[in-house]
């Protein structure tokens, strides 16, 4: 069953899974105790609770399951899920608890780069290894000097993947050899797709004809895209912008302006909202996405997420509930090869996994970069909705 714990000022609580029945203590955990022990951060409280609890509450669900299956190396798995509050120095005690207290071998979590790379500093201090399931900054993974962090992994695509994605499939599968950007000069993101999609655009054969930025909080977008309607001739307009409510109003004020070149941009636009800010002006638009939402495996793991939590979290953060699939699957994957759940051995596994099955897709690790590569879905939106292109593999670089 599930035990819930509150621990100090319930700023930490710890779930604990068993596959018996019945209320029992929490057995000794570690790589040496009866159970294995796996952290979660996330955010339980605060404004960004639902994206933690749809994590934590993934990762218990797929534990359960296993546990009733057998169990990992002929243990019971033990969750011990930690509220951060979506805050750095709250992830920094949780996960100081949980290495030093709670003996934990890794940690899944958690879902913001700002509180994965505070999660990060203690893992590494403490050679505990971690998987995020939705974290994209590119430094979560690699220091600033491009060095890999030995201890850190993603399930999800960096930022910089996602922009190399789109720009290999724009140039190789679109035949756009001439392409303008719009981009947000006060976003990491965007910057960072921004740059990976210029880059691989020019080294796949392409051109970038000329890159725009527009300021945070903007909403009016129309002197950015004269400019770019004005410098002139391209095949297409990337839009480089993480949320829909920008992808929509871009899209219809380059519409009212002129600009009648097809639309390339991010995941953002995944949204049935986007229809709400724009209609005709985003028909034709294309995009990749972290997870084929078609697949019959996806309406399976929300079929037993919603019989277990009583919800469905495909309607507002089913990314975070897909890519928290694969993260568990990762880990456990890796205990598995490893033999033991020494977080030593538990690192050197994950850095060299090939072709592990995720939810929707075969997961290979890049042991140098520990970049993750995995078959990409692309869509399309017409007719008001969105329509699976097919699935993309990216050349690894």
């Amino acid at each position: 069953m599930k035990k819930l714990l509150s621990i100090g000022l319930a700023v930490t609580m710890a779930v604990s899974l068993t596959a018996c029945g019945g209320e029992k203590k929490a057995a000794s955990g570690g790589a040496d105790g009866e159970t294995i022990r796996i952290g979660v951060v996330c955010p339980l409280t605060g404004e960004s609770s639902l994206f933690g609890d749809v994590l934590s509450q993934t990762v218990q669900l797929l534990a359960k399951q296993k546990n009733e299956a057998g169990g990992l190396l002929g243990k019971q798995i033990e969750i011990m899920v930690y509220d951060n509050r979506d805050d750095a120095v709250e992830t920094t005690n949780a996960a100081r608890k949980a290495i030093l207290n709670d003996k934990v071998v890794a940690f899944i979590g958690t879902d913001s780069s700002a509180t994965t790379l505070a999660l990060g500093e203690v893992a590494a201090e403490n050679e505990i290894p971690f998987i995020t399931s939705i974290a994209t900054n590119s430094k979560v993974t690699t220091t600033d000097d491009g060095e890999v962090r030995p201890w850190a992994f993603r399930a999800c695509l960096s930022d910089p993947q996602s922009g190399a994605i789109l720009g290999q499939y724009a140039v190789n599968e679109c035949g756009f050899k001439k392409i303008a950007v719009i981009y947000e000069i006060g976003s990491d993101f965007s910057i960072g797709v921004t740059n990976e999609f210029t880059q691989t655009v020019e080294n796949t054969g392409g051109e970038i004809v000329t890159k725009e930025a527009y300021n945070t909080g903007d909403v009016d977008y129309r002197a950015v895209l004269t400019k770019i309607k004005n410098s002139g001739d391209f095949d297409a307009l990337y839009i480089a912008a993480g949320y829909y409510k920008q992808i929509g109003l871009i899209a219809n004020q380059a519409r009212e302006l002129g600009i009648e070149q097809p639309f390339l941009t991010t995941e953002g636009a995944m949204s049935s909202d986007l229809f709400n800010i724009a209609s005709d002006s985003v028909e034709g638009m294309i995009y990749n996405v972290a997870v084929d939402t078609a697949s019959d495996n996806v309406h399976g793991l929300l079929e037993d997420f919603q019989a277990e939590w009583g919800y469905d979290p495909s309607l507002n953060v089913g990314p975070d509930c897909y890519l928290a699939y694969d993260a568990f699957q990762l880990l456990t994957g890796a205990i598995e090869k490893a033999g033991e759940a020494d977080p030593a051995k538990i690192r050197d596994s994950l850095e060299n996994t090939t072709e592990l099955q995720g939810l929707t897709s075969s997961i290979t690790f890049d042991p140098k970069t520990h970049l993750v590569y995995r078959e990409v879905p692309i869509y399309q939106i017409k007719d008001g909705g969105f329509t699976k292109l097919g699935l993309f593999s990216p050349a690894i670089q």
